[in-house]
This record gives structure tokens, C-alpha cells and sequence, in this order.
């Protein structure tokens, strides 16, 4: 057969295409499941789930990771072995040197952000099939429904048929059909308050003369309108729609979950309608599906349903999609860890996190509503628990993750404003009341130093000793100053003891403490509640020194036996005999005669240090998990203030450990204070009220700042419609920007409603502003606008942000709002 020689061309619109090379749809399947064929179909597959199959290399790979040149390699070698395989044809470039990617692409075109490429219709259907194939084998090869129980749908068809409209929609209840557990309730206050104004809303729905969407449309309006107006969820959504028409017209229409038809969409690389018209495209692709593999399907499954008389083929096929979701979501390459849908993210997420690691200190900036506060939790944890991350998450499951982070201590956050200062970063001192109602003042520790002691101090979980990684530490005094004879008895026989015995045995809400005026309860309430095993205990020798250190072994006990001293905690003492002065350690200050009380300002580190200087070490691993410091609004507390002389610490090169580490002593404790190589920082910045400018060069210079720009989101709840509307205020090139994907890098050209001395990108409103329904469902877009958008807008017009001009746009949104 002779070899036809075909020319790439490009047309009056910049389309390179060398045109139909005569390759069926038959014929590229044929080639798919050539196994010589299989390494190449992770990166057509790539292509097939890109919106209109159609990409660059660089997107590819932002979207899946690999690197461009990955995906141009297996796109070329596919082709070429194509042309080979089949050797009927070959393509030629206008300088008559061979040409490949037009084969497997009907056409591309170069653009500013890379040569796009669409995947060929005949190849698209081929993938398409392909994958259809392999699932129904694999389906085929399972236990029956994949291990789910499936018959309660034919069984409701079954029991549905002959009920009127009002009692198969009553039935619908208690199902496994609709979201029952927000819905059943709705139903049964409808059926039974509402009866004939429902009956007469499911007879709008099943009226096949109106077309579907209207009548999905004005089924949603009639079903609210009869539900109590503060009702959030009122059973009027596409999924109970569907049930009931399943129910009524069971061969025409099948049960729809938004879940399922994302899968198919994302699977397939079908592009998803918006809310309002999935169903029909559902709809549409099942019976699709149903043509071709409908009867197969169903006879994998006959065993299973053979006693129900309803068997229609578009339930069949619905609910191999339902039971094989899970394959299909781990097959899906992109897995998005959140649910933002924008297909870059996951890519732009991995490189804030390097570029964290390195720096050590990272500001996310941006204008209001661009995601900086939303995407913390997933930074913190893709930093802190790679491995949690190495499987797709929700943003339910990584929110959870980031929360448990701070209840484990690896994280904090806060929030700066004007009052915030260095006492309440670093250290300083608050008054506190003792037991004779004195004021005394004490060091006390600040949200960042807590932090880094906790990232600094070693992993003491199963050392020889039993001490705790949270272990306080206490001061004890054992009868008086000097040697006593319950000094003596404490340390022959492991354990401390105080007095106070008047208040007897039972400490508890109902103790009188009148006697001695309540100067017991603070101490008791110390000793007998607040410490802990594995606390460490200092036993007091005079006002200066301590003569033993110890851990706490036992619970508290009372011990009648004893003349006096009774309250007794079991100790293991780690050096005892001793003459320790800690008066410098313990913060230049002398201990008072209080009976027991926590040492504020002596770390564990600092008891370490002691316990060496006798020749005590405890076996120890240093922890070097990132401990994790969020700082919401940097610039609106006065950073230069709050930072001190910290902020020369915070670089990566002066940490402890590193080659040129740093240390500063601190003003009140006077010792020594480093920033740990495993503390990280991350803040965020609203760039609306010119905020880079408020922090100084010496600030900057210890950060990286990452951009976060406003974006598309691929989410039913986002109107991209509104959204476009309000960015052309702020952007001129907003058409080309969407075009790339919203490529960060991209340079956005101000819009002419746009004050000279703004950038886009500092002030253009993000879309945060346009998801407009929440949690629930529920649709607040007249508010959002009323009551966020427009007063913003507004706003922006007063400060000179925007110009007059702007006020048309805003008048039709107010339009639109209360129309």
C-alpha cells in the first residue's frame, strides 16, 4: 500500500493542522489496545480531561505534576509509532522535514503561554471507550455490586408502580434514593400540610409536555414556595426531582447523584453543566452508555436483580457508575486535594511549600477574597504531614488535619492588630496575686517563644525516666528550708510530701477552705489536680537553692499512717544531696515560701543542663518535625515593634543549627533565646489598603512573598457571570488571562475604571466574593451583592481606587440585585 505524504498547514485563524489523516474511531481503539500502545495513555488521558480536550504541555504538567517535556516526549513517541504501526501515511512540516503531533492532534496553535493541542474527536471517542471497556471488566470481575447493597432501587420501582404522584413521592422517604437526612422531614411535613399543592408540584415535574429544565426549575420555586420560609434545605433539589421521575417514568429517566456525574465527567473528560442542567447531560451521557454497553452491564448484574419486575438498562448502567466511583477516583490523575477545582493548584500548593521549606518565613498576598486565610490549612498540612497529603483529601478531612495539628501543639495562630506587642510575642510580665495576697509579677512566656520551645524540646515519649514532652516544672518545699525529718523520709523512699492536712482527705468543689483564711487552696489545688506524672518536682533546700530534682511517678495519694505531711505524690529521684543554686535559671528571681507553685521561667532544657552537670543524661531523639507559626493580617499590628530584636533570628541561615546561628538574651528572663531550625512562619497580607508598603526593608527582606491572584473556580457554587462582570472593572486583558488558565505569572493590564497608581492584582476583588451559596445550598446571591460586593465597590470609588466610571457597572449590579 502506498504511503500518502500529508502537509501541516496553518489557516487565517493560526491553526496548524495537517488535516483528516483517515484514522477511524475503530482504528484508534484498535491501536489503544495494542499493548506496544500502553505507555502512552497516562498522558492522552491527561489531554482527554482538559476542557475540550484541548492544553499545552505546561498546563499538562501543572495539572499532573510531570514535567512539560514528559507529556510533548509521550505525545511525539505516540505519534510516531502510529505512523509506523498504521504505514499508510506521513506528515511533513513546511520544510519538508518529518512532523509528528498532528497526528494524534487535529490542530494546534501557538499562544503566549505555550502551543496548545487538541486531541483528535476520533481518539477522544476511542479513550473514551477504552476506559468504558475496562471498567465493565473490572466490574465484571468483582463480587456482586462491588460489595454494595444496590436492590433497594428495583425494589422502589417495583413498589412504585400504580401509587399516585403525592404517595411515590411520600415514598421516597427513608430511602437511600435522596439526601434523606435533610430531606425526609421536608417531605413529610409536605405530604401531610401541603398534600394537594404537592401532588399538584410532582404532577408539574412529570408532565413530559414541558421541557425537563423547565420543569426541574419550576419545581424547585413551587416546593420552596409551601416550605416555611427560615427553611434551609426544602427537598426541591435535582437529585429528589430525579427520584420521583425515576419513580414514575422508571425506562426514561434514572437516579441522579451530583457525585456521580462529576465521576462520569471527570473520568471521560465530559465538560459538567452548570446547576440547573446536569441532570439533562446526565441523563444524556447514561443513555449513551446505555446503547452501547446497556445489556452487558445488565447481565453482569441479572443474579442480583432477576426477582424485581422493573429492569431498565439506564439503572443498570447508573449504578455501575455508583458502585465503581471509588476505582474511578483513583484512577483519576487529577485528584484535586481540595475543593477549589483549579487545576493548577495542587502544582501551585507543592511549590509554595519548597519555596517554605527553604525560606523558612513565607506572606501570602493579595486583594480581599483571594483564598490567603482558606489556603493556610492546606500549606500547614502538606508541610507539617507529607504523608497525610500523599492521598487526595478533602478539604473536610485536611481541615480536620490542620485543627488536630494545633491541638498537638505544632501549630499556632494569630491574628495581628495595633495592640499586640512584644510582650505578647516573645516574653514579658503580668501581675499575679499568691496565696497571702500579694502582687508579685512573673515572666510569662509569649505565643511565638511557646512555640519554639515546644518545636525545641526533645522527644521524650519512652525515656529511660518516664519524663513527659509537656512535663512543668514545680517547685516543692519538703517541711521547711534545711534538713527535716520529712526531707530525710522523701528521699530514702521516692516520694514528696506536704501538709496542709486540716482540709483532710477529700479535695474537692464541697472542701470548706475558710480554715487558714483559703490559703491552702491554690497550693492543693497545684498538688492534688494540676500536676501531673511525669512533671518534674524541684525539692526546695532554702530560698535559693534546691537540693533534689525528681519525676512525678504516681498519682496523688493521702496516707493516714503518717503523723503529719500526708499528701503524698510518688517521686523517682534523678539527683537529690545536692546544693543547686537556680536563682539565675530560675529568672534572677529567689524562691518564696509557698508550698508548691509552677517555675514559669525554668525550661526543661534548663533541667537537662542541671541534671548533665551531675552526669545525668536522658536518652533523647531531637525533634525536628516543622512546628508551624500563622499569622493572619502581618501588617496590621506594628511589626518592627512586636518582632524586636527577633527578627534577625527568623532567617534560615540564623537558626540554631545552622552555619551562622544567632542568639539574643531576652529582656526580662535574660537568657539566652534562638529561633529552632524546625519553625516555620506563614503569614497573610491584604494588599487593598497598600500594605507591603507599611512593613520596613528589614521585614521584607525575611520573607517570601507569594501572590494569590483572583481565579475562576470551577464550582457549582461560583458565578463566573458576576465574577467577570466586577474583574473588568480591575482588569483590561481579563479575556486573555482566563485563556491561560489563570497563569499567575501572566502580566494583568489595568482596566480604564482603574486609578493609574494601582496595580490589578493589589485590589481587584477575589472570588471568595462569588460562591454565592453556602454550606447548605442555599442561593445568597442578592445579599452577597447587596451587602458585600457593592458597599466594596463602593467604596473603592470614595478612596480613588476606582474611578466614577465605575459607578455604571455598580448601578446595574444593584440592578440585578433587586430586580
Amino acid at each position: 500500500m502506498a504511503v500518502k505524504t500529508l502537509y501541516k498547514t496553518i489557516n487565517t485563524n493560526g491553526e496548524y493542522s495537517c488535516g483528516d489523516i483517515g484514522v477511524t474511531t475503530a482504528e484508534w481503539l484498535d491501536l489503544l489496545c495494542d499493548e506496544k500502545s500502553k505507555s502512552y495513555h497516562e498522558a492522552l488521558l491527561c489531554f482527554l480531561r482538559q476542557n475540550e480536550h484541548t492544553a499545552s504541555c505546561v498546563k499538562v504538567s501543572q495539572v499532573y505534576g510531570k514535567p512539560a517535556q514528559y507529556y510533548n516526549s509521550k505525545v511525539y513517541n505516540f505519534s510516531k509509532w502510529v505512523q509506523k504501526r498504521l504505514n499508510r501515511f506521513s506528515v511533513k512540516g513546511a520544510d519538508g522535514k518529518d512532523t509528528y503531533w498532528c497526528i494524534t492532534m487535529q490542530k494546534g496553535w501557538d499562544t503566549k503561554h505555550g502551543f496548545q493541542w487538541q486531541l483528535r474527536n476520533e481518539l477522544v471517542e476511542a479513550l473514551r471507550i477504552y476506559l468504558m471497556k475496562a471498567l465493565i471488566d473490572v466490574f465484571r470481575k468483582g463480587k456482586p455490586f462491588n460489595g454494595y447493597y444496590e436492590e433497594y432501587k428495583w425494589d422502589l420501582l417495583d413498589k412504585s408502580v400504580g401509587k399516585d404522584v403525592l404517595a411515590v413521592f411520600d415514598g421516597l422517604r427513608r430511602k437511600n434514593i435522596i439526601d434523606n437526612p435533610r430531606t425526609d422531614s421536608v417531605i413529610k411535613y409536605l405530604v401531610e400540610n401541603e398534600a394537594d399543592k404537592t401532588k399538584a408540584c410532582c404532577q408539574h415535574l412529570t408532565d413530559e409536555s414541558v421541557p425537563l429544565n423547565d420543569r426541574l426549575a419550576a419545581f424547585k420555586l413551587e416546593i420552596k414556595a409551601l416550605c416555611p420560609s427560615k427553611w434551609k434545605n426544602t427537598a426541591n433539589d435535582e437529585r429528589t426531582a430525579s427520584g420521583l421521575l425515576t419513580c414514575v417514568y422508571p425506562e426514561t429517566y434514572t437516579f441522579y447523584k451530583d457525585e456521580i456525574y462529576q465521576n462520569i465527567c471527570d473520568y471521560f473528560g465530559y465538560t459538567s453543566q452548570k446547576a440547573g442542567k446536569k441532570y439533562e447531560h446526565f441523563l444524556e451521557l447514561i443513555n449513551g452508555f446505555v446503547k452501547s454497553y446497556g445489556e452487558e452491564i445488565q447481565q453482569i448484574m441479572l443474579n442480583e436483580i432477576e426477582e424485581y419486575k422493573n429492569k431498565p438498562l439506564n439503572l443498570a448502567v447508573q449504578t455501575l457508575f455508583w458502585c465503581m466511583k471509588d476505582y474511578m477516583q483513583e484512577k483519576l490523575k487529577k485528584k484535586m486535594t481540595t475543593d477549589t477545582n483549579n487545576s493548577s493548584k495542587g502544582a501551585w500548593y507543592d511549590d509554595v511549600v519548597r519555596i517554605w521549606e527553604r525560606r523558612k518565613n513565607v506572606v501570602l498576598y493579595g486583594a480581599p477574597g483571594t483564598g490567603k486565610t482558606y489556603d493556610i490549612p492546606e500549606l500547614a498540612v502538606r508541610l507539617c504531614d507529607p504523608s497525610f497529603m500523599s492521598k487526595g483529601r478533602s478539604r473536610e478531612e485536611i481541615v480536620k488535619r490542620y485543627n488536630q495539628l494545633k491541638d498537638d501543639g505544632r501549630l499556632t495562630f494569630t491574628t495581628f492588630h495595633q495592640s499586640l506587642d512584644y510582650e505578647d510575642w516573645i516574653e514579658g510580665l503580668r501581675p499575679v496575686v499568691n496565696e497571702t495576697s500579694q502582687v508579685t509579677y512573673e515572666i510569662e512566656n509569649g505565643v511565638f517563644k511557646r512555640l519554639c520551645e515546644a518545636a525545641e524540646r526533645s522527644k521524650l515519649e519512652g525515656n529511660q525516666y518516664g519524663i513527659s514532652p509537656d512535663a512543668d516544672v514545680w517547685k516543692v518545699s519538703l517541711k521547711r528550708t534545711g534538713d527535716n525529718d520529712v526531707r530525710k523520709d522523701c528521699m530514702e523512699k521516692g516520694y514528696i510530701r506536704i501538709g496542709w492536712d486540716a482540709y483532710g482527705d477529700d479535695i474537692s468543689d464541697e472542701t470548706d477552705w475558710s480554715i487558714r483564711n483559703e490559703k491552702g487552696k491554690q497550693i492543693l489545688d497545684a498538688y492534688v489536680n494540676k500536676m501531673k506524672v511525669g512533671d518534674i518536682v524541684m525539692s526546695c533546700y532554702s530560698s535559693k537553692e534546691i537540693d533534689a530534682i525528681g519525676v512525678i511517678t504516681d498519682d496523688y495519694r493521702y496516707d493516714e499512717s503518717l503523723p503529719a505531711y500526708k499528701r503524698i505524690r510518688p517521686v523517682h529521684w534523678l539527683i537529690k544531696g545536692k546544693r543547686e543554686n537556680i536563682v539565675e535559671t530560675n529568672g534572677g528571681k529567689e524562691m518564696v515560701e509557698s508550698t508548691v507553685y509552677h517555675l514559669n521561667s525554668i525550661s526543661l532544657e534548663d533541667v537537662e543542663a542541671i541534671l548533665e552537670k551531675y552526669g545525668v543524661f536522658i536518652e533523647q531523639e531531637k525533634d525536628d518535625k516543622p512546628y508551624v507559626m500563622v499569622i493572619d493580617e502581618l501588617n496590621r499590628g506594628n511589626v518592627s515593634k512586636v518582632f524586636g530584636e527577633l527578627i534577625t533570628l527568623l532567617e534560615a541561615d540564623k537558626r540554631k543549627g545552622s552555619k551562622n546561628e544567632e542568639s539574643v538574651k531576652l529582656p526580662y528572663s535574660k537568657k539566652s533565646f534562638h529561633v529552632p531550625d524546625n519553625v516555620y512562619l506563614i503569614a497573610t497580607m491584604n494588599t487593598a489598603d497598600r500594605s507591603l508598603g507599611s512593613l520596613d526593608y528589614a521585614i521584607r527582606r525575611r520573607f517570601a512573598f507569594i501572590a494569590e491572584r483572583p481565579i475562576g473556580l470551577a464550582d457549582d457554587r461560583f458565578n463566573a457571570e458576576l465574577f467577570e462582570k466586577v474583574s473588568r472593572l480591575f482588569v483590561k486583558n481579563f479575556d486573555e488571562y482566563k485563556a491561560s488558565g489563570w497563569d499567575a505569572t501572566m502580566r494583568l493590564l489595568p482596566a480604564d475604571t482603574l486609578c493609574d497608581e494601582y496595580k490589578p492584582e493589589d485590589v481587584w476583588i477575589g472570588h471568595s466574593y462569588f460562591l454565592m451559596q453556602d454550606e447548605e445550598g442555599v442561593d445568597n446571591t442578592r445579599e452577597r451583592i447587596l451587602y458585600e460586593l457593592i458597599p466594596l465597590l463602593e467604596e473603592y470609588v470614595r478612596d480613588g481606587v476606582l474611578t466614577a466610571d465605575a459607578q455604571a457597572v455598580i448601578d446595574e449590579l444593584y440592578k440585578q440585585a433587586t430586580a
